[in-house]
């Protein structure tokens, strides 16, 4: 075949390997709102599709909206993983129910409808004041929302191991070793304790120091 048969023989692989170098990582047009797994995403600049993984980034970020799960989350940039998650860094998260999660990471796991949140994470609505914890977890399906790992929060002053609370409802369960006080409210315990606050408005209306088995039930899912 000679040299110059080899050399038009290897060109076709050539040109398709450069084909799709350039076309890995594809961008589109900024502001162009686009539908992923149910949530509604605007970016605020370019969106980088890599065509070989069907990933896309959004290295400026954007405005990502769950109009079923009543959230909205904006965020310094974004990857869309279709089907499976969308990661956003320097996040602000709100639901419909007036609480606002802030975190340094968030992950939208469209399979188990969860939002997981790590890395400085606060968290404050008409109940809780300067919440934090190492990770937070929303379930969006549920409303129900984890704070693991050791929490903390300013209003009202607590400590514990873990908080579990309902964004439907006004109760939360607070697990020992634990701390919390507000008002007439002055209770702690060790490892195996378990409080249960109501709220009515941002005061801690009632607690208990021994919720009953029906209560605990609704809780106790989301603390594994």
């Amino acid at each position: 075949m000679g040299r110059y048969g080899e050399r038009m023989k290897f060109l076709p692989s050539l040109l398709a390997a450069v084909t799709l170098s350039l076309l890995t990582l594809s961008p589109l047009s900024g502001g162009q709102a686009v539908n992923f797994g149910g949530l509604n995403v605007t970016p605020r600049g370019p969106q980088n599709l890599n065509i070989e993984t069907g990933v896309t980034e959004l290295p400026q970020g954007g405005t990502a909206t769950d109009s079923k799960g009543g959230l909205k989350l904006v965020a310094g940039s974004m990857t869309l993983n279709p089907g499976k998650t969308l990661t956003a860094q320097n996040a602000v998260l709100t639901t419909k129910q007036g609480g606002t999660l802030r975190a340094a990471q968030v992950i939208y796991d469209l399979k188990s409808s969860t939002v997981t949140a790590t890395g400085n994470v606060t968290y404050n609505d008409a109940r809780f004041k300067n919440l934090s914890a190492p990770r937070v977890i929303l379930n969006v399906g549920s409303a129900f929302v984890t704070a693991l790992g050791g929490v903390k929060a300013d209003g009202p002053a607590l400590s514990g191991a873990a908080l579990v609370f309902d964004l439907n409802t006004m109760q939360a369960v607070l697990t020992g070793p634990y701390t919390a006080k507000q008002g007439t409210l002055n209770a702690s315990a060790d490892a195996a304790g378990r409080l249960l606050l109501v709220f009515g408005g941002n005061q801690v209306v009632r607690s208990s120091t021994s919720p009953d088995a029906a209560t605990l039930g609704r809780f106790t899912p989301y603390l594994r």
